[in-house]
């Protein structure tokens, strides 16, 4: 999946991007709300990269448009951080019939308004590629720098709150 918006540009991820990506990987307070993806090394990141290209592949060869994104800033062409529209696992590891949208930025560009811009990037694409009623935004209630971010997505149109930490909205 390649996107576009005015000032981000995305495309799949690639084994090859864990080096660049890594930096915002080994953040703690990036990572703080996702601990499971925070990386203590190169060798570790490219192992997950690894397992995360080929998730995704066998995704894209059932026909699904499920995507895990390298986001980079426009003006450096510098990869800034990571988006997500993918299955919501259930506890025993299976895909729920629910999709999230997921994000990650580096924290040099916290607070520009690129969350905003990347949400709304990745919800004009689960639109426009797949016939989903609804999509979900997994949100940990103490995070509220991605609650902020996800309720300007499409404030007033179709975002509810959801129990448990998510919001969702319909077309």
């Amino acid at each position: 999946m390649r996107l576009e918006t005015e000032r981000l540009w995305m495309r799949d991820y690639e084994v090859e991007d864990a080096g660049p990506t890594l930096y915002w990987h080994l953040d703690a307070e990036v990572m703080r709300f996702i601990p499971r993806m925070h990386q203590r090394d190169l060798e570790g990141h490219s192992k997950l990269l690894d397992w995360v290209v080929a998730k995704y592949d066998a995704y894209r060869a059932r026909g699904l448009v499920w995507s895990v994104v390298v986001v980079f800033e426009r003006s450096s062409w510098r990869p800034i951080g990571t988006g997500l529209l993918k299955p919501i696992p259930a506890p025993d590891g299976t895909d729920l019939g629910e999709i999230e949208i997921g994000w990650h930025l580096a924290r040099h560009v916290w607070g520009r308004g690129y969350a905003t811009e990347l949400g709304r990037g990745l919800i004009e694409a689960a639109w426009k590629h797949t016939d989903l009623p609804h999509l979900n935004a997994m949100i940990d209630p103490e995070n509220p720098r991605r609650t902020h971010a996800a309720s300007r997505w499409h404030a007033g149109s179709g975002w509810k709150t959801r129990p448990r930490s998510s919001r969702s909205t319909g077309r």
